[in-house]
Order: C-alpha cells, then structure tokens, then sequence
C-alpha cells in the first residue's frame, strides 16, 4: 500500500520489488501481531466471523440487481477489492509455501538425512531457475535467454516428458486390468479403446483406406470412428462427470462458507 504512494510511475523496478516486500513485510508482520493479541478462545470465531462476512459479500453482490447502464451494484466495488485482496493472500501462500520447502530440505542437508543429496539438488535447481528468470526480466539479454531456455526447455521440458513416459506403462498396466473382457460393459470398452487408439494413428486410417470418403460407409472408417466416439459419447461423459465435479465444488463452498468443514485444521486450536 506504501509502495502505491512512495514510488512514482516510472521508477525502476528493482525500487518496486523493494516497496513490495517493504509492504508485505509491514502488513504482514502487522496482521501476525493483531492475531496474536486476539485470546486464544476467540480466534476461531474471528475467523469463522469473517469468512462469514467475506462469502456473503460475494453472494449478496451476485444476486443483488445491478444497475444497467454501469452494470454494478453497490457491493461490486467491494468485491474488486477482495479478489485483489485474494491476490495477495495467494503470494502469502506462495511465499509461505516456498519457505516451507526450503526449511523441510534445509533441515535435510544439515542434518545429514538420509537422502540429503536430493535436497541439495532441490536447492541448486531452485535457486538455478529462479536466478535465471529473475536474470532474464530485469537484464534481458541473448545471453540470459539462452541460460532460461537451456534451463526450461533443456532440462525441465525433458524431464517432464521422461516422467509422463514412464507414467505410460502404467497407464498401459492399468488399461490392460480395466478392458479385460468379464462382462459386456468390459467388452464395450474394450471396443472403443481399440476403435480410439486405432484410429488416432496413421495405420489405423490404412486399414479401413478402402471404404469410401464420401455417403454413408465413411461412417465406418476407423479415424471416422474414433473422432465420433471422442466428440459424441466421450465428450457427454466429460461433462457429466464436470458437472458434478461443480456440484461438488459448490457443496464444499457452501461447507467452507458456514465453517462446517471439518478436518485437521478446522478442529485444531489455533
């Protein structure tokens, strides 16, 4: 908030991170220290409280007619600055997140656990990768992209795909355990797996290569086959299965609204 009144449009923007950790640094420790205050037995109906209020802001201000000609109610400026505010709570878990995962390794490393070495390659990536980001948007140069890109794109990008590829045989076991025929709805999988995986690759299409592309019997040629069981069938369970994966959603929305959640966090004294 400092930093909006302190630093001018323009300044450098080495000056702008300063202000930025300067305010979380403020505010946070200002936040930390008012709920220190608060007596233990109260805390939890403070938070209870303003979680409260916070949901019913958002939903009086969905529900409450808007005025036409600017499209917002009363309560509509409000909730601008709460998703800002929800911005910043989200660094806070970032940063808190981070610190978090440098304290589990630090630990690792200067005990000397079992496996510490991984911990120290946690450190040189993590340090690695954030210094080449930071090096390649404040100093952008040739040099400073080919050292991020040899980094993501070199290291990170490989990686990942070496990872999903061993995750394929998994895949493979589990395909294998799930379209064995025992029943006709197995057997019905099985099928359209078949039919899918077929007609996603070039060999499928030179099977059936001697029906004919046009009237009804290109119907029953396999890449055919396979884009009408992805956009018809499959594409009506996927939205089967995210609406109610939303209704879910709601659900646990509503819980966390009235405070009704329970678990390791909501029952413990804070």
């Amino acid at each position: 908030m400092f930093t909006r009144f302190l630093i001018k449009p323009g300044a450098p923007q080495w000056l702008w991170v300063l202000g930025v950790l300067g305010d979380f640094l403020i505010f946070g420790g200002i936040l930390f220290g008012l709920l220190q205050l608060v007596p233990v037995r109260f805390r939890r109906p403070l938070i209870v409280a303003l979680t409260f209020i916070a949901g019913l802001i958002y939903s009086v201000e969905f529900f409450y007619p808007a005025d036409p000609k600017t499209q917002m109610n009363f309560l509509t400026p409000l909730r601008i600055k709460l998703g800002e505010a929800t911005k910043v709570v989200y660094a806070f878990a970032l940063g808190l997140g981070t610190f978090n995962l440098i304290r589990f390794h630090g630990g690792n490393v200067i005990r000397n656990r079992a496996g510490w070495f991984y911990s120290l390659v946690f450190f040189i990536s993590f340090f690695a990768m954030a210094g080449a980001g930071f090096w390649s948007y404040y100093c952008p140069s040739r040099a400073a992209e080919n050292t991020y890109n040899m980094l993501f794109e070199g290291i990170v990008a490989s990686l990942g795909a070496t990872m999903f590829s061993t995750i394929g045989f998994y895949i493979v076991s589990a395909a294998y355990r799930a379209f064995r025929i025992r029943s006709a709805e197995a057997t019905l999988m099985l099928l359209a797996a078949f039919i899918v995986m077929v007609g996603q690759v070039p060999v499928g299409a030179y099977i059936t290569s001697g029906l004919p592309e046009v009237g009804p019997l290109r119907n029953l040629r396999l890449e055919n086959l396979s884009y009408w069981i992805l956009s018809q069938p499959n594409m009506a369970a996927q939205r089967g299965i995210w609406f109610g994966i939303e209704v879910g959603a709601l659900a646990m929305a509503l819980r966390q609204w009235l405070s009704l959640e329970r678990g390791s966090f909501f029952e413990r004294e804070l």
